[in-house]
């Protein structure tokens, strides 16, 4: 096999391994990002902080990646693969509060709007 050749055969395997690459990302899979809030209610003495950490440490268990803690409320945004975060996940999450005695609350996060019709 003369150099030539050989120079055309690794360009090509070259070229098949790059779009191989480009095809796989492409393929990523895709996440959504959710609220979750934990309510005290009247019980103000609640330490809301464990249960924020047991809830951290399942997200992180089912590939959840957490964006931000809140300051203002008790609660933190994640991103979870929409194909994980079933309802069993969801039944977890809300059963570490009830065993805490809080109310956790969780949403998909979406853009809120004021008004809906025209001013």
């Amino acid at each position: 096999m003369n150099t030539s050749r050989l120079n055309k055969y690794s360009i090509l395997t070259f070229c098949l391994i790059l779009i191989t690459f480009i095809s796989s990302m492409s393929q990523a899979k895709s996440t959504t990002s959710y609220i979750l809030s934990i309510d005290n209610g009247d019980k103000a003495t609640t330490d809301s902080s464990s249960v924020l950490q047991n809830v951290k440490t399942l997200l992180t268990e089912f590939q959840g990646v957490v964006t931000h803690e809140y300051s203002l409320i008790n609660g933190l945004s994640f991103e979870m693969d929409p194909n994980i975060f079933t309802t069993n996940v969801q039944d977890k999450l809300i059963s570490l509060g009830d065993k805490a005695g809080v109310k956790v609350n969780i949403e998909k996060d979406q853009d809120v709007h004021a008004f809906t019709g025209k001013h």
